[in-house]
């Protein structure tokens, strides 16, 4: 065997050749959804229906008049996110501008992410003005990062307000700052809108009385101050799994929770009570998709206080 030395004419040189890599957007984490093999709806009713409320302009009652709020997320700016009104299932509009309530092409002055988010704040008098009474959805044509799907909301069947219609129905308004983790929206610094009317009651206000005191060298309480704070109680019907997410999971942790009840029967006229979540209970209801909940308030604001400094 001979063995003969080369020089090396193209000698290799140290990180030339090697993979570079670059920055780019974050895509969406892909997870698996379990989807059964067969349809409950198949054995009980399955369709939910919200009902909506309108007054002809140019009736401003706020209570009279409903709004429903509709939020997405692009995750680059190629994303597209198309929304049109659809009545009896036939398309009457596309939501591209403020014409039927307040149209959100992206938050401006917000962080990267928010300038990508995109919604539509409905306003159903300006729907009733335009296409009437009847039952409406919106359906939203999403293309995110190359995946196309369709989203089509629940139902929502609009009537003019009247108290026979609305009764034994809740409305909660809320106004959503910060950012909930696991939800896939930073509310920072947007004041987000939403509202949402599911059938139930809300009101038996019971006062919870606190006082603070000192004890005297005479050994007598002397009151320092004094407070009575109400807890609410909200006792919800039969409502689906979407609507319940969306309220137990977003609605019930905002900033401002605005509590309406349309019960006729009710002790008084509760409007836009401002109230915290307390507690939240769910009774087991066996063989229904839909479930009911018993949802404890108090006073966001306090209003009965007795000082004596």
């Amino acid at each position: 065997m001979i063995v003969e030395q080369l020089p090396n004419g193209v000698p290799f040189i140290y990180g030339s050749g090697n993979a570079h890599k670059i920055l780019g957007p974050a895509l969406p984490e892909i997870t698996d959804v379990n989807v059964p093999d067969f349809c409950i709806c198949d054995y009980v009713p399955c369709v939910y229906v919200e009902r909506v409320f309108a007054t002809l302009l140019p009736n401003t009652d706020y209570w009279k008049n409903d709004k429903s709020d509709f939020l997405f997320k692009r995750f680059v700016a190629v994303d597209t996110v198309d929304m049109r009104l659809l009545k009896d299932g036939v398309e009457v509009t596309t939501l591209i501008d403020d014409t039927y309530g307040t149209y959100f092409g992206g938050f401006t002055g917000g962080s990267a992410e928010q300038l990508l988010y995109k919604g539509y704040l409905l306003d159903w008098k300006l729907v009733q003005a335009a296409f009437g009474n009847g039952k409406y959805q919106l359906e939203a044509a999403l293309d995110i990062v190359g995946v196309q799907t369709v989203f089509l909301s629940r139902d929502f069947f609009l009537n003019t307000f009247n108290n026979e219609l609305a009764n034994k129905t809740v409305r909660i308004e809320t106004v959503q700052n910060g950012n909930i983790i696991g939800s896939q929206f930073d509310f920072t610094g947007l004041a987000w809108e939403g509202s949402v009317r599911v059938p139930a009651t809300f009101g038996n206000p019971t006062p919870i009385y606190e006082t603070t005191e000192y004890v005297t060298g005479q050994r007598v309480n002397e009151q320092i101050q004094s407070k009575v704070t109400r807890e609410w109680d909200l006792n919800t019907r039969l409502i689906s799994y979407d609507v319940a997410f969306s309220l137990l999971y977003n609605r019930l942790l905002a900033n401002e929770i605005l509590v309406t009840d349309y019960n006729i029967k009710a002790e008084t006229v509760f409007r836009r009570v401002s109230v915290r979540t307390r507690e939240i209970d769910k009774p087991k209801i066996e063989g229904r998709p839909e479930k009911i909940y018993n949802i404890k308030f108090a006073d966001r604001k306090q209003k009965y206080i007795k000082r004596n400094f």
